[in-house]
């Protein structure tokens, strides 16, 4: 699976302060305020534990994966190989989609 090179420098470091799913979107709220939206495959997707902090995201078509400082990782089924991952900073400007 290969290194997502365009969301990682944007998330790695950043602590998941709460993750939610609600239907087919998973929402990741990190402890600076920011917000990654995942739209899923369906509902019931990876348990995503509060407190670990990104290390990297890989992703290969439709399987975006969080890997986190820990060693651990979460597996999250997309919608959608594209336009499935929309994250926005604390302000709710957009930093990043696909």
């Amino acid at each position: 699976m290969a290194l997502n090179r365009k969301l990682t420098p944007l998330i790695a470091g950043r602590t998941v302060k709460s993750a939610a799913q609600a239907d087919t979107v998973l929402s990741i709220g990190f402890g600076d305020g920011s917000t990654l939206r995942v739209k899923t495959a369906g509902a019931g997707g990876a348990a995503i534990p509060a407190g670990s902090t990104v290390k990297a995201v890989r992703q290969t078509a439709d399987v975006l994966t969080l890997d986190f400082a820990d060693g651990s990782s979460a597996e999250i089924k997309l919608a959608e190989a594209t336009s499935s991952v929309m994250l926005r900073n604390s302000a709710g400007a957009l930093e990043y989609a696909d």
